[in-house]
């Protein structure tokens, strides 16, 4: 079990990693942080697993964590149907 611990915080690290580097692109930066939420799940999945506790708070997590990528993902095509890419570099946020 500890292994399974182990290995997604390692992936946790990982995503954090790309998010940083690819943060030029914002369909880049939206599957880095999906790739985060659900190896946060099952981090906080396995903690709660070890206590014997409810796993109904997962359930609010997984949720919440859809409806942010459901928003991000219209935000990304609103994006692409006005400057035509998704390049960060290009776009200056203080014009909006």
């Amino acid at each position: 079990m500890y292994m399974n611990f182990y290995f997604n915080f390692m992936l946790c690290i990982f995503s954090i990693l790309i998010f940083t580097l690819f943060y030029k692109h914002i369909l880049l930066t939206l599957i880095s942080l999906e790739f985060i939420m659900i190896n946060l799940m099952m981090i906080i999945y396995y903690i709660l697993l070890n206590f014997n506790m409810n796993m109904i708070f997962i359930f609010i997590f997984f949720t919440i964590s859809v409806c942010e990528s459901v928003i991000g993902l219209s935000l990304l095509i609103l994006l692409i149907r006005y400057m035509g890419n998704d390049y960060m570099k290009i776009m200056n946020l203080m014009k909006w």
